[in-house]
C-alpha cells in the first residue's frame, strides 16, 4: 500500500510540475503573440463571452484568463464594456510547447526519468536475487501449515528452515560479491582496476617491509595495439585486450604467482591499468633476475599470433621493470619508476624489457620539465630563427639559407635543437612550433626578396609529424600567401628516413607543392638506404649528403667513392647535390673536386641571425644583387662574424 501511495505522490508532483512548467510558458507565449504584429486579435462582444467551462485548460492554466465565445475557448486580452479581445487558446499553446524552452525543459525532465528508470533497473538485480529466498519462505510457511497437524512432519520441517536459512547466507554473500567485485573490476578483461591494485600494492609493501623482502613489478605496454584499432576497429582491439588478459593470467599460474582475494575471487597480482597497460606484480622476490625471465616470458607470449575471427594479427611490448625497494617505496612511485624504464624498453627499440636505474628517472624528470617549458616557450614565442648560408664552390654566391630554430630559455640559456626537437615532435608540439617557423621564416625571406635576392631561397625542415597531420600542399599554399613569398623562393627539407616510408597521399602533397615552384631536398641522404628505383620516384629535386660521409671521406678512399657516386648520380638525375657538414679548407676543396656544387657547414659560415645576413649580404653585395639576384658569402670572413 506505502508503495502505491509514493507512487501516486510522484506522479501527483510530476503532473503539477509539468503544468507549472506549462502555465510559465503560455504566459510567454501570450505575451509574445500579442506584440507580434503578424497576429489578430479577435474581437468579440462582452456580453457573448462567459468563463469557459474546458475544465482541463483552467486547471493547466490557471493562472491565465480562459474564456469561452462562439464554442471555442481562448485567452482574454483586454476588455470594455462593448468589446473583448481574445487570442485562441489552441494557438497559445501550440505557440508555448514548440518553443525552444519548452524543448529545454522537456529534454531535461525526459532526462531525469531516464535516471530513475536507469537506477532501478540496477536495483531489480538485487530484487532478483532476493525472489528465490522468498518464493522459499513461502513454500515453508506452506510446509508449517500443512504440518502443524502432521507430528511426523515437524522434524522435515525443521531440516527445510535449517537448509532454508544456509541458501538465504550463501545467495546473500554470492550478491555481496557479485556487487563488490563490479566495484574493483575491469568490465572487458575482468582484471582487477588500477585503484583496486594500487590498494593490494600498499598492502604487499609494508608486509614486504617488516619481512625484509623484495617485490618486482612489471609495467606492460603493448607495441602496435594502436595501429590495430585503426585498421580493424575497437571490437577487434578489445578481443587482442582479452586474449592478452588471458595470457598474462596464465604466466601468472605458470610462475606460481597466484593471490586469489578470498572475498572478491580476483586475481590481485595481475591488472589492466587502463588502455593498452598491464601490469604484474611479483611478492617474495629471491632474486631480481626472476623479473627478467617472467618479463622475457610475457614478451614471447604476446608475440605470438593473435586469431582474430579468419585473420591472424602480430602485436608486441615493451616492459619496464621497478624492484622493491631500491627503486621505490612507495606503490604509486613503484608503478611510476616502471613506466619510466617501460619508456626506456620503447626509445630502445620496442619488443624489450628495461629495469629501472637512477639515470632513467633523470631523463624522466628532465623531459617532463622541458616539456611544460616547451608548452610556454611555444604559446609565448620565445623562439627565434637562425639562418645558415648554402653556397656555389666556384664563387660562393648564395644559393639558399636554412632557417633553423634556436631556443634561448630564460634559465638554461640556449638548449641544443637536438633536445628539444625529438620532444616537440613526440608530444605533436611540433604542429604548432613548425607553424610557427614557416611563416617567420617566410616572412624574413620576403624582405629579403623585396631587398633583391630575387634568387635565394629560404629553407625550412619538415618533419615525418608534420606530413602525417598536416596537408602539406594547403599549408604551404596558404603560408605563401599569407606571407607574399614566391612559391620559387621556398625550400622544404624532409629527411631520407621519412621520405622513403611516406604514403602516397603526402607523395602527392609534395608533387603538388613542386608543381606550384617550391623546391624540395632530401635530407641526411645516406642513412636511409632508398634504393635508386625509389629515388628516381620521389618528387625531389635536391640531394643533401650527409655530413658524416664528408668526415669519413677525408681518410678513407671508399667514401670518396660513395661521394663522387652521388654526384654522378645526382647529374645524372638532374639532382642538385649539397655537401653538409663541411668544416674545413680540405673539405671544401675535397667535394669541390668531386663534382660537388653546393656546400654547408662552418667552414662557409655558422648560423647567423638576420641582423648579421643584412650586414654582411645587403648593405656590401646590393651591386652584385641587382646584377645576380643573389649575394656572396666568402668563407674568409666566416670567423669574422657573430654567431647567434
Amino acid at each position: 500500500m506505502s508503495n502505491i501511495l509514493k507512487k501516486l505522490c510522484i506522479s501527483i508532483l510530476v503532473l503539477v510540475t509539468i503544468g507549472y512548467i506549462t502555465n510559465l510558458l503560455c504566459i510567454k507565449a501570450l505575451h509574445n503573440l500579442h506584440h507580434q504584429t503578424d497576429v489578430k486579435l479577435e474581437t468579440v462582444a462582452s456580453k457573448f463571452v462567459h468563463p469557459s467551462e474546458n475544465f482541463a485548460f483552467r486547471v493547466l492554466l490557471f493562472n491565465l484568463p480562459i474564456v469561452s465565445a462562439n464554442d471555442k475557448d481562448y485567452v482574454k486580452i483586454t476588455e470594455s464594456a462593448k468589446f473583448t479581445s481574445l487570442i485562441e487558446t489552441r494557438l497559445v499553446l501550440q505557440r508555448a510547447l514548440t518553443s525552444v524552452e519548452a524543448i529545454g525543459y522537456f529534454m531535461l525532465i525526459t532526462l531525469a526519468i531516464m535516471f530513475m528508470l536507469n537506477r532501478r533497473r540496477k536495483s531489480s538485480k538485487r530484487d532478483e536475487d532476493l525472489s528465490v529466498i522468498e518464493q522459499q519462505v513461502i513454500n515453508l510457511i506452506d510446509a508449517i501449515s500443512s504440518s502443524s497437524q502432521n507430528k511426523e512432519a515437524a522434524g522435515d520441517t525443521q531440516k527445510r528452515i535449517a537448509t532454508l536459512l544456509e541458501h538465504a547466507k550463501i545467495s546473500l554473500a554470492d550478491s555481496k560479491q557479485k556487487n563488490a567485485s563490479l566495484a574493483f573490476q575491469d568490465k572487458l578483461t575482468l582484471l582487477i582496476d588500477r585503484h583496486a591494485y594500487l590498494q593490494h600494492l600498499e598492502k604487499q609493501l609494508k608486509a614486504a617491509a617488516e619481512t625484509g623482502e623484495r617485490c618486482g613489478l612489471l609495467f606492460i605496454d603493448l607495441d602496435g595495439f594502436k595501429q590495430v584499432n585503426d585498421a580493424f576497429g575497437h571490437s577487434f582491439g578489445d578481443d587482442i585486450l582479452i586474449q592478452v588478459a588471458h595470457r598474462l593470467k596464465a604466466i601468472v599460474k605458470q610462475y606460481q604467482l597466484e593471490d586469489i582475494d578470498p572475498s572478491l575471487a580476483l586475481e590481485r597480482n595481475l591488472s589492466r591499468l587502463g588502455g593498452d597497460e598491464f601490469s604484474l606484480f611479483i611478492p617474495h622476490l629471491k632474486h631480481p633476475s626472476v623479473c627478467n625471465d617472467i618479463a622475457q616470458t610475457v614478451l614471447n607470449e604476446i608475440e605470438r599470433d593473435f586469431h582474430l575471427g579468419n585473420k591472424l594479427i602480430k602485436i608486441g611490448a615493451s616492459i619496464g621493470i621497478a624492484i622493491y625497494p631500491e627503486s621505490a617505496a612507495r606503490p604509486n612511485a613503484l608503478l611510476q619508476m616502471a613506466d619510466v624504464a617501460m619508456y626506456r624498453a620503447k626509445s630502445d627499440g620496442r619488443g624489450i624489457f628495461r629495469v629501472y636505474s637512477p639515470e632513467m628517472g633523470n631523463k624522466m624528470r628532465r623531459y617532463h620539465y622541458l616539456l611544460e617549458e616547451l608548452r610556454t616557450a611555444i604559446s609565448e614565442h620565445n623562439f627565434h630563427l637562425s639562418f645558415q648560408p648554402i653556397v656555389h664552390v666556384e664563387d660562393c654566391a648564395i644559393d639558399y639559407f636554412e632557417a633553423l630554430v634556436r631556443w634561448h630559455h630564460p634559465v638554461e640559456g640556449m638548449i641544443a635543437p637536438d633536445e628539444f626537437i625529438p620532444i616537440a615532435e613526440e608530444t605533436n608540439l611540433i604542429l604548432e612550433l613548425g607553424d610557427w617557423i614557416l611563416t617567420t621564416a617566410c616572412q624574413q625571406m620576403y624582405s629579403w626578396y623585396k631587398a633583391g635576392m630575387k634568387q635565394v631561397r629560404i629553407s625550412v625542415n619538415v618533419s615525418g609529424v608534420q606530413l602525417k597531420h598536416r596537408d602539406v600542399h594547403e599549408w604551404v599554399t596558404a603560408t605563401l600567401h599569407n606571407t607574399q613569398l614566391p612559391a620559387q623562393s621556398l625550400m622544404l627539407e624532409i629527411t631520407e628516413s621519412t621520405l622513403i616510408t611516406a604514403s602516397e597521399k603526402i607523395i602527392k602533397q609534395l608533387e603538388a607543392c613542386r608543381k606550384m615552384g617550391v623546391t624540395i631536398a632530401i635530407d641526411d641522404f645516406g642513412t636511409g638506404f632508398s634504393s635508386l628505383s625509389t629515388l628516381a620516384d620521389l618528387p625531389i629535386d635536391v640531394l643533401k649528403v650527409d655530413k658524416h660521409f664528408i668526415n669519413q671521406a677525408k681518410s678513407n678512399v671508399k667514401y670518396q667513392q660513395i661521394l663522387r657516386s652521388i654526384s654522378e648520380l645526382g647529374n645524372q638525375l638532374s639532382l642538385r647535390v649539397i655537401a653538409e657538414g663541411v668544416e674545413e679548407l680540405e673539405q671544401f676543396e675535397l667535394v669541390k673536386n668531386m663534382g660537388i656544387r653546393c656546400v654547408q657547414g662552418y667552414h662557409v659560415s655558422k648560423p647567423q641571425s638576420s641582423q648579421s645576413v643584412g650586414n654582411k649580404v645587403l648593405r656590401s653585395g646590393m651591386n652584385q644583387m641587382a646584377a645576380t639576384g643573389t649575394g656572396v658569402w666568402l668563407p674568409d670572413d666566416s670567423t669574422k662574424t657573430s654567431t647567434h
